[in-house]
């Protein structure tokens, strides 16, 4: 299996990229701050604490990251710092997060005659980078410390079940009169805090901005799905209404959607379907990947029972259920 060069699969590594553009980032603010000719004089003399202040201290991935990594790795060595996909996905996103509404918020202002930051956004957005990166150690620290029986994929999804508020909200957005729909914030007093909470499931919604998509907010609360129950997740999942797949970082979502919007090589589109028509029908397809799905479950079972000293699943009996899956499945 190859890996490309310019995507790192290891979450030490990722999480150093991420660092690194803060870094540059900070380096850049600084520039701006040199160019702007700003005096900090005036905001020492008296008992406030300057924009600059806050924006200097957002630009950096903080050192609870950094003391959380430790603990991983004193706990489970090096496959901490390597991490999981889940935990990678996460971080990515958060790497080119960083890039496209951090950094390039500070180029823009770098290059217009007047040096206009846009201070609340650009702390918001570390400040949200900084938090999910932290939720995403905790989140592989707790996956590694509970023990899981075998891996296996999961069942193939033909739909979505959409949160009840996210369904109505379509169904308002739809209609010329809109929505009146109303959430609440999870901290109201802080007001860099992205923060909301569905008044329906009670999850909650990290409104990330995405500069290719205006409408990022009211993408995120119409597409988030219903937990499932009996789930302890606080955090909400959104899901593709085209490919169902779903995405527990709300920035992760918003490029899938932005690269679906603007049909480039990446979008769920063209890799489900690079030469026929989406709505085409492949019923051979169907019906091989029925054939997939019974043979996994099989051999999942297979190794279960295995493992416990029970009787084997014989090869026959495979073969038996996929000759009565193909008489089922003919057209």
């Amino acid at each position: 299996m190859t890996t490309a060069w310019n995507k790192s699969q290891h979450t030490s590594f990722l999480l150093w990229d991420i660092d690194r553009e803060f870094q540059n980032a900070y380096e850049l603010y600084e520039q701006l701050r040199a160019k702007s000719g700003q005096k900090r004089s005036a905001w020492s003399r008296l008992a406030a604490r300057s924009p600059d202040d806050d924006l200097a201290k957002a630009l950096s991935l903080g050192r609870e990251v950094r003391i959380f990594m430790q603990t991983g790795k004193k706990r489970f060595g090096s496959r901490f710092e390597q991490g999981d996909s889940t935990c990678h996905t996460a971080l990515e996103a958060q790497l080119i997060r960083i890039q496209y509404e951090v950094r390039e918020l500070l180029c823009d202002s770098a290059v217009s005659q007047a040096v206009s930051i846009p201070y609340d956004e650009i702390i918001t957005t570390s400040r949200s980078i900084r938090r999910i990166c932290l939720e995403a150690l905790y989140a592989q620290f707790d996956r590694f410390s509970t023990p899981t029986s075998l891996l296996y994929l999961p069942p193939p999804r033909f739909k979505v079940q959409y949160c009840t508020f996210a369904e109505q909200l379509r169904e308002d957005l739809i209609s010329s009169e809109g929505s009146s729909l109303q959430t609440k914030r999870l901290r109201p007093r802080d007001r860099h805090d992205d923060r909301e909470i569905c008044p329906d499931c009670d999850t909650c919604v990290s409104v990330a901005t995405h500069s290719g998509l205006p409408d990022a907010r009211c993408i995120l609360f119409s597409s988030h799905v219903k937990p499932e129950r009996g789930s302890t997740k606080e955090n909400a999942s959104y899901a593709c209404n085209s490919c169902y797949k779903t995405f527990d970082d709300s920035y992760a979502f918003l490029d899938h959607i932005f690269q679906k919007q603007i049909g480039s090589d990446f979008s769920c589109l063209r890799q489900s379907s690079p030469d026929l028509s989406i709505h085409e029908l492949d019923r051979s397809l169907i019906e091989q990947c029925f054939k997939n799905c019974l043979v996994r479950e099989l051999s999942r079972t297979t190794s279960e029972k295995a493992a416990v000293g029970q009787v084997v699943v014989q090869e026959k009996e495979i073969e038996l259920k996929l000759n009565s899956l193909t008489s089922a499945t003919s057209w």
